[in-house]
């Protein structure tokens, strides 16, 4: 329900973008708007990451594996 209620919505933004270019903008920029940064991560050694380099390899790490071959065949 809420996917087809967000649909709605913005077909009713598409629809509308000429008569009311305002609204698609922000609707757009709330969009692009960026969450929060990911805190610190724990490595599997027991250290403290807190560089984004290094926390980027930590959930490399963490989530490489689902990404098999055998799992993507299975997808494909």
């Amino acid at each position: 329900m809420v996917r087809k209620a967000k649909a709605v919505i913005e077909l009713n933004l598409a629809r509308d973008i000429k008569g009311s270019k305002k609204n698609f903008c922000s609707y757009v920029s709330d969009k692009i708007k960026t969450g929060e940064n990911i805190g610190p991560l724990w490595k599997e050694t027991g250290d403290l990451v807190n560089w984004d380099l290094e926390k980027a390899e930590v959930l490399y790490k963490f989530f490489a594996p689902v990404f098999t071959s055998k799992y993507v065949s299975q997808t494909a």
